[in-house]
């Protein structure tokens, strides 16, 4: 699966003390299995091809930023957020 990070400054991902997946050049990480799905759940990943052009979201109360999850703010990791 080819995920796509929240951060362009990313160069390589480590998941539970495993092997580090670095950033294709495509700007993509290649992770298989289980550890994408948690990646993708963490809400700072997205599968690569993902449209979240008509996504509402939740804006964070605490940063502002917008959110695709509601239980947690993907930049500062606060629970005050509110429906866009």
């Amino acid at each position: 699966m080819r995920l796509v990070g929240s951060d362009n400054a990313l160069k390589e991902v480590t998941v539970n003390e495993g092997a580090v997946i670095p950033r294709q050049k495509d700007g993509t990480f290649h992770v298989d299995g289980q550890t994408a799905r948690a990646l993708v759940k963490s809400g700072d990943f997205a599968i690569a091809g993902t449209n979240f052009r008509n996504a509402r979201g939740f804006r964070c109360l605490d940063c502002g930023f917008n959110s695709l999850y509601r239980d947690h703010c993907g930049k500062c990791d606060g629970s005050n957020l509110e429906e866009a």
